[in-house]
């Protein structure tokens, strides 16, 4: 299994889904927390009025390829966990997952009240959601045949 599919490997709308899925996770993470780098008050890393252009844009590259590897990684984590969980023996987990996911992506679309006690959501993150459904949907098989050895 590549870890980041190539474009020249996308034949379907579906295989689209393993090739964003952890960018739109990534933007969505950016989008959500702003581009800065915070670490509860401690430490902040943004950009300001008082930088040049040259650092302003050497610090937006800075922000955004470090918040990138950071949701990244977890995002990957979340996926081997539940790609682990599915080969272990429990293959509801997958669509369970997708559909979870699914239900966050409506939820977002159809501007459902969520109460004022809930942080504003972005909503590039219903977006996120739509794809990593699809993208457990599209390798639950790549998964099964890691567990069969074909796909079933």
């Amino acid at each position: 299994m590549d870890i980041v599919p190539k474009f020249s490997d996308v034949k379907h709308l579906s295989d689209l889904a393993k090739v964003f899925a952890l960018p739109m996770l990534a933007v969505a993470y950016i989008l959500q927390t702003g581009v800065v780098l915070d670490f509860d008050g401690y430490f902040s890393f943004g950009i300001n009025n008082e930088l040049s252009e040259n650092q302003a844009l050497a610090r937006f590259f800075i922000i955004v390829i470090l918040k990138a590897i950071w949701v990244s990684f977890f995002g990957a984590l979340a996926y081997s966990l539940i790609a682990f969980v599915h080969i272990m023996g429990s293959e509801i987990v997958v669509p369970l997952c997708a559909s979870i996911f699914f239900v966050f992506a409506l939820i977002g679309f159809f501007d459902i009240p969520i109460p004022q006690e809930v942080p504003k959501i972005e909503k590039f993150w219903s977006y996120c959601f739509l794809v990593w459904g699809f993208f457990l949907l599209n390798v639950k098989d790549q998964l099964d045949m890691n567990i069969n050895g074909k796909a079933s």
